[in-house]
């Protein structure tokens, strides 16, 4: 088995422990786990699967783990958390003749009643099914409370994604290019490498740059190299996965000085955001939340979903959209040690978007921010300066990537 540090080994018995314990009370003896962040939250193995299938069962009653891999992928993976040797199985490579694909391997591994990720792949669950299994939310449920050293880890996630927010502020002008910023996400994810000890690749990903206006009214579209930001308003994304965990931090920015009508939307934003964070405590619904945010940009008119686009937040995780939903239909109630974004927002087609978010871990008595580290103030987010030498060096990446 694999040697863990003491304070994952412990956390990893935790989990395990509780996720048992659920299973038994709901009387289920066998959980399969097959997308990548179940089996790295249950084993602590990071691998990208890519077409060939991975599974670790797991036996409620005896605790008994076996792990079903690609055999390229078995010798490697033999550092899964609470695996013995003997319960180690492989397939032939995919696709493989009838008798030795995964499915053949898979069957004899499986007990009459289980039940298995709602997330599995369409095709994974179709045979699942049909070899006894449903689907089940257990662990989907357990993830969503976060122990200490979960938290420890996005904090440190988070304080990454707030570093490159003010990373990237520092080098934008009027007139710069979103390849400019998007070179600042190669320049975090250095740091991260220089810095993190046990920096892994497959579990650590890197997103910053900078949403141009009017782009920044469509905070899911992607921006092209060539594009400038002149004016605003610009939003600024980062997002941080370190260790399988992730966080994120956004801010509206200006490169011009703005008009009375956008530093009202800039209040209006920020207010609402303020709002959101005074409700966050253990007991609120999270539909509660959305509808109050909701209420509130409705008085100042942006209540339409037209300029909403999206609910106040999310949970955060091994994923960076995974519950609780802080969403008008979410049956989701906030409870300690449940880690979400704030980020309502307002959207203007033709001006541009006006979003912070922040990633913060619900406490016994209410909140703490975990990206905190990222202005938020309008006076500090207006970013004004000829910057000669940031000009020079935009000059040169552009010139680098042809743009």
């Amino acid at each position: 088995m694999a040697n863990f540090a003491q304070d994952r080994h412990q956390e990893m018995a935790r989990r395990d422990q509780l996720l048992r314990h659920r299973l038994l009370e709901a009387g289920i003896r066998q959980y399969v786990a097959s997308s990548a962040d179940s089996i790295y939250y249950l084993s602590g193995i990071s691998y990208e699967p890519l077409e060939r299938p991975f599974f670790l069962l797991l036996d409620a009653d005896s605790g008994r783990r076996a792990l079903l891999v690609p055999q390229l992928e078995h010798a490697h993976l033999k550092e899964a958390w609470g695996v013995a040797a003997a319960d180690m199985h492989s397939y032939r490579e995919y696709p493989a003749p009838a008798g030795e694909r995964w499915q053949d391997a898979l069957t004899p591994l499986l007990r009459d009643s289980f039940v298995f990720d709602p997330a599995t792949q369409l095709h994974l669950a179709e045979f699942l099914q049909s070899v006894g299994g449903r689907a089940g939310g257990d662990l989907e449920d357990l993830r969503m409370i976060k122990s200490p050293w979960e938290i420890a880890k996005l904090e440190l996630a988070g304080r990454y994604a707030a570093q490159g927010v003010n990373q990237l502020l520092e080098g934008v002008y009027d007139g710069v290019s979103v390849a400019e910023g998007y070179a600042n996400g190669q320049r975090l994810l250095r740091r991260i490498i220089r810095d993190e000890p046990d920096f892994d690749p497959l579990s650590t990903r890197v997103l910053l740059a900078p949403w141009p206006a009017p782009l920044s009214a469509q905070p899911h579209a992607v921006p092209q190299l060539s594009q400038r930001l002149q004016g605003g308003p610009h939003v600024v994304i980062s997002v941080v996965r370190l260790d399988g965990y992730t966080a994120e931090c956004e801010r509206t920015f200006f490169t011009r000085p703005p008009t009375a009508a956008q530093r009202e939307r800039f209040e209006a934003m920020s207010r609402a955001r303020q709002l959101a964070m005074s409700m966050l405590r253990p007991g609120v619904a999270c539909a509660e939340i959305d509808e109050t945010v909701s209420d509130f940009l409705r008085d100042q008119s942006f209540g339409d979903w037209h300029l909403r686009l999206h609910r106040c937040g999310h949970g955060l995780g091994l994923g960076n959209h995974e519950a609780p939903w802080l969403a008008q239909g979410s049956a989701d109630v906030l409870q300690a040690g449940m880690v979400v974004s704030i980020e309502p927002g307002i959207y203007l087609a033709e001006e541009g978007g006006y979003r912070h978010s922040d990633t913060l871990a619900i406490t016994a008595d209410g909140w703490r921010n975990l990206t905190g580290l990222a202005t938020v103030a309008l006076d500090r987010l207006v970013i004004s300066g000829v910057k000669p030498a940031m000009r020079m060096k935009g000059y040169l990446v552009r010139k680098m990537i042809a743009v």
